[in-house]
C-alpha cells in the first residue's frame, strides 16, 4: 500500500522548524493545529488524505454534539490502485483516538461517525473503505490531579 495519508492532532507553540517535505504543519478550524503527512502530492495520495481527514474533521464535531472532550486524534487511510491506476484496491482507514470516555464509548464514536462521513460514503460506492484498526485510550479530565 503506497499511498498513504493521514491527519494527527499536533502540539501548538514552542520552536518552528521547517516541515519535512511529506508532512505539513496547519490551523486547523477544530483542533487548532493538525500535521498533515502525505507520501508524495499525488492524486491516490490527495484521495487518501481527504478520506482520513474528512473522518478527522467528522469526529471532532460529533464528540462535541455529545459532549465528549478530546484528546490527540489520528486518523490514517492507506490503500492502492491497479497496475493501470485507473482503479482503486480498496481504502483502510485506521484511527488512534484518545478522549474523557470510556475506551467502548470512543469506538462507538468512531464506528458510528465512519458510517456518515460524506467522503468514504461517496467512496464506498466506487470502493472499499473499512476500518482496519482503532486504538483507544482513555484520558483524564481536564484540571484533576
Amino acid at each position: 500500500m503506497d499511498f498513504a495519508a493521514s491527519i494527527a492532532t499536533a502540539e501548538t507553540g514552542g520552536e518552528r522548524s521547517l516541515a519535512e517535505t511529506s508532512s505539513l504543519l496547519i490551523r486547523h478550524h477544530k483542533t487548532g493545529a493538525a500535521r498533515i503527512s502525505i507520501g508524495l502530492p499525488t492524486g491516490g495520495h490527495m484521495l487518501h488524505l481527504a478520506a482520513a481527514t474528512c473522518l478527522f474533521n467528522d469526529l471532532h464535531t460529533a464528540a462535541a454534539q455529545r459532549g465528549l472532550r478530546l484528546g490527540p486524534v489520528s486518523v490514517r487511510a492507506d490503500g492502492g490502485f491497479d497496475d493501470t491506476m485507473t482503479s482503486s484496491t480498496g481504502i483502510q482507514i485506521t484511527v488512534e483516538i484518545c478522549g474523557e470516555a470510556a475506551a467502548d464509548e470512543l469506538r462507538t464514536l468512531v464506528l458510528e461517525t465512519f458510517e456518515v462521513s460524506t467522503v468514504a460514503c461517496i467512496l464506498r460506492r466506487a470502493t472499499s473503505v473499512e476500518i482496519t484498526d482503532i486504538t483507544a485510550r482513555t484520558t483524564a479530565p481536564s484540571g484533576s490531579a
